[in-house]
């Protein structure tokens, strides 16, 4: 009995230096570990899908690498399943399909061409244009990246695959992005694509939404009237400003003077607002203006100036 009892405590040590044995070998990464290794790394810009199905801006970490391999990066946080999935905040989620391979890359000047395997094909109908919008914006959000062509196993994709919607072969930021539609007539329409406030827990980000209408009114006038719409078609948009006339407007030259009513300054600027609200209007005026310095003003007086 004595001997067995022996035998007993024996194999039971040597099964917890076993475990341990393991556990050294093969550590468990916790949070905390992640979290200092993405620590000098750089934030860049990418659009991913949110709760509510919108291509979202929002912020991830990548190592400093060379053009091409950041790139690789970014599409495999676009990628369904991909090791880069672990490093994307919660309520957002990538696009392209499982498993989809990035068979090679050529860049050209402002132009990336992008070869992807087949299984880029197994997108859903409803998710194929916001899947092109996803890749497009966040290849494009690189400071010298302006165009994109895709491609399957060397051919190009000249068609959305399920719903045969034609592409042109080179693809840029006109294609637009969780596009509305307001117009009646074929003719004269015009793309404006602005950037709505949203937030994900304490997280605030940016939806944009391109908006294709046959308005006669310019660009900076239509950004600021749909961002005091109370028409909110979208889910889980943030408005501040009540009403289109809190924002008035001079353009001279490449520069855009926003003057901003005393009123909604003061409830911006109490309840810190009024950051996010300048940055919203800066990121729309960037996508759809050549301007390259905005001011804002408070009773005729400078507020900040920012240069696009």
């Amino acid at each position: 009995m004595l001997k067995n009892n022996i035998i007993k405590r024996f194999l039971l040590c040597l099964s917890c230096l076993f475990i341990i044995f393991i556990i050294y070998l093969f550590p468990v990464k916790d949070k905390q570990v992640i979290s200092r290794e993405y620590k000098n790394n750089l934030e860049s810009i990418i659009y991913l899908k949110n709760r509510n199905n919108y291509i979202s801006r929002v912020t991830v970490y990548i190592p400093q690498k060379d053009q091409k391999e950041i790139i690789k990066e970014i599409i495999q946080y676009l990628t369904i399943g991909s090791n880069n999935s672990n490093y994307i905040k919660e309520g957002f989620y990538p696009i392209i399909p499982k498993n989809t391979r990035l068979l090679s890359m050529d860049l050209i000047e402002d132009l990336v061409k992008l070869n992807f395997s087949d299984e880029f094909l197994n997108v859903a109908q409803n998710e194929e244009e916001n899947m092109i919008s996803a890749i497009i914006y966040s290849i494009t959000s690189l400071s010298n990246i302006k165009k994109v062509s895709i491609y399957i196993n060397n051919k190009l994709l000249d068609k959305l695959p399920k719903s045969g919607i034609a592409l042109p072969p080179i693809l840029d930021r006109s294609f637009g992005i969780n596009k509305t539609y307001d117009f009646n007539k074929p003719n004269g329409t015009v793309k404006t694509t602005i950037y709505y406030l949203s937030k994900e827990n304490d997280y605030y980000y940016y939806i944009p939404v391109t908006l294709i209408n046959n308005y006669s009114k310019d660009k900076l006038e239509i950004i600021i009237k749909e961002l005091s719409s109370k028409n909110s078609y979208q889910t889980g948009i943030i408005s501040y400003i009540n009403n289109i006339k809190q924002m008035s407007y001079v353009i001279e030259d490449d520069t855009v003077k926003i003057n901003i009513d005393k009123a909604l300054f003061d409830i911006l600027n109490s309840n810190k607002t009024l950051e996010t609200v300048i940055y919203s209007m800066n990121l729309s005026l960037e996508e759809n203006t050549n301007a390259k310095e905005v001011i804002y003003m408070v009773d005729d007086y400078i507020y900040k100036k920012y240069f696009l």
